[in-house]
């Protein structure tokens, strides 16, 4: 399995240098695909949002995963009245997550 390169010596924004110019070969590649396969860069994505409930008018704060994709969409419960929501999320590429609930019975 391979590992993404440990960064934590190497001035911020270039590539860990080993000494080795093969090695650096290397992790210069493997630092370039990880940039182009995880766009959000520093991988720091919104994890909770706070939602009005559509039934009650109440805030709710809610847990989000990144890790679940980009689009998601899902049943929740509101917190105070109890309601099912339907709830939609789109993570956009600098990680905020744009979300709307609305009444899961389609009112």
């Amino acid at each position: 399995m391979m590992r993404p390169p440990d960064t934590a010596n190497s001035p911020e924004g270039e590539d860990p240098v080993t000494g080795d110019p093969a090695t650096d070969e290397v992790l210069a590649e493997v630092t370039r695909w990880l940039d182009e396969e995880f766009p959000l860069g520093d991988g720091v994505a919104e994890d909770t949002s706070v939602v009005i409930c559509p039934y009650c008018g109440e805030p709710n704060e809610i847990g989000l995963d990144a890790g679940s994709g980009e689009e998601q969409e899902y049943i929740e419960d509101c917190q105070v009245c109890c309601q099912p929501w339907q709830v939609v999320v789109h993570y956009l590429p600098d990680g905020s997550a744009d979300v709307t609930v609305t009444p899961a019975d389609g009112d």
